[in-house]
């Protein structure tokens, strides 16, 4: 799993020219078997982690909403606290 994941590159092709390759930091190849599966474990490791801290989480497909009721200053704490759990 781990060969999978490291080392990846990408070039884009237009007509008969190919970019230089670049480094993928994170992502699964698009077309892959295990890409699916994937996308499900992080998704529900997500979803799973806003629903700790109160924030409303909804999912469909490829596709999350993540939203606060904001009435006051805690309930901004809130959502900035959930922003940060999400580029963690």
């Amino acid at each position: 799993m781990n060969n999978f994941f490291t080392g990846r590159t990408h070039q884009t092709k237009i007509d008969n020219t190919l970019s230089d390759p670049a480094d993928f930091s994170s992502g699964v190849v698009q077309g892959s078997g295990i890409r699916p599966l994937m996308f499900l474990v992080y998704i529900n490791e997500l979803i799973e982690v806003l629903a700790n801290i109160d924030v409303k989480v909804k999912a469909f497909a490829d596709d999350v909403t993540v939203y606060v009721r904001i009435v006051n200053d805690i309930d901004c704490n809130l959502l900035q606290r959930a922003l940060d759990l999400l580029q963690q």
